[in-house]
């Protein structure tokens, strides 16, 4: 315990502790005198720690002298918030913890004002102050909900996300938040209904780049809007120039430092550029096209599809369809029979059923993430149809 909050701690540990069978006998002077003695000590307790600081040479030994002072007060702060959770505490009792936890909650607004350097962020905020936010951010909720009514549907799409979102929150962080993860959807909350910035799909997005928010649900909005945005365009120079384009817009909106929704993942801007280069590297390469040339001396056994695919990638759509169910009664091999000598790429005209069996030593990442990208799109073709 610092010697700094050893007043406070033993008033309130011990003293105001609701089990302390005197507690509930004292008069008004003396509680009078507890509210005196806390409001006294409020003075002490910032000139000591200015002291502290400027007794410690060292940045390190500053940091460490300031976040072990805000984590007591923070201790503090929770137990008289634990304390005015009793059931049948009097009026005057509830006063005084009122009032000396306006007196805690004040020094600790001080170390956050006059330390900020110092003041460490990825600390749990006090209890008291944790249930206070949440009960504000669920109100902010539903006047989002309420302000987007009018609007376009997009829009509706991107609130209903963020709303889950905080909702989310709000229902996981009630047992603790950080100082960081609570002024993050905090702060994010407040520009959002800030002027008009819900009515525009546009000014929503400048909002989240600038928060960089990361979330998965968000991210995948994204991808399914710029998807459904290439599909309806022709060729694939049009297809490329528009995610370079759409690429170069989220490129030049701000972002705010040292900020991110989850710390864990990439960005969100990281994120969109992945994709849009893998989106692009899948479309430069060649077109797919199906060509079914019949031979005339033999039309039974001389037809070939061409299919862009590598050994590789053949063999791993094989394999997902039979293993999908996609042919009841087929092996690998009898389905390899039927088809593999009909398909051909830039590198071979039809395949034998050994060939096609060796190539599932060739399946690597970039295999699987082709044939994954190319079945996506034939899920996003269907959807439109």
């Amino acid at each position: 315990m610092p010697n700094t909050l050893q007043m406070w701690n033993a008033l309130i540990s011990n003293t105001l502790h609701p089990d302390n069978v005197n507690l509930f006998s004292h008069k008004d002077e003396s509680i009078a005198l507890f509210i005196e003695q806390s409001t006294e000590q409020q003075e002490k307790v910032r000139n000591r720690l200015i002291e502290g600081v400027l007794e410690r040479s060292k940045i390190k030994d500053k940091q460490h002298y300031v976040k072990l002072n805000q984590a007591m007060l923070i201790r503090l702060l929770d137990k008289l918030y634990s304390y005015q959770q009793y059931k049948n505490l009097n009026s005057k009792i509830a006063y005084l913890y009122e009032t000396i936890s306006r007196h805690l909650e004040n020094t600790l607004d001080f170390i956050e004002d006059f330390f900020s350097n110092y003041f460490d962020r990825n600390e749990k905020v006090p209890a008291g102050y944790l249930a206070i936010s949440l009960k504000e951010l669920c109100k902010q909720i539903d006047i989002m909900k309420t302000t987007v009514v009018p609007f376009a549907p997009a829009i509706h799409a991107v609130v209903n996300i963020l709303i889950n979102n905080f909702r989310e929150f709000c229902l996981r962080k009630k047992g603790g938040a950080t100082y960081n993860e609570l002024m993050y959807q905090k702060d994010l909350m407040n520009q959002l209904l800030t002027d008009q910035t819900l009515a525009n799909e546009n000014s929503i997005k400048e909002v989240l780049v600038y928060f960089n928010y990361n979330d998965n649900d968000y991210l995948s909005y994204l991808y399914e809007r710029l998807s459904s945005q290439i599909e309806t365009l022709i060729t694939r120079k049009e297809q490329i120039s528009t995610l370079r384009f759409e690429q170069k817009k989220i490129n030049q909106l701000p972002s705010k430092l040292n900020c991110s929704l989850s710390s864990d993942m990439p960005s969100l801007k990281e994120q969109v550029n992945h994709w849009i280069e893998e989106e692009v590297k899948f479309l430069e390469r060649e077109p797919m096209h199906f060509v079914v040339p019949i031979s005339e001396q033999n039309p039974k056994s001389d037809f070939y599809v061409h299919v862009p695919f590598k050994g590789s990638e053949i063999y791993l759509l094989h394999k997902s369809f039979i293993d999908s169910g996609g042919a009841p009664g087929e092996t690998y091999k009898s389905l390899f029979e039927k088809t593999g000598s009909h398909l051909t790429n830039k590198n071979q005209k039809g395949f034998s059923t050994e060939s096609l069996q060796k190539n599932s030593d060739k399946v690597d990442y970039e295999a699987k993430e082709n044939v994954k990208r190319f079945l996506q799109k034939m899920m996003r073709n269907i959807d439109s149809y």
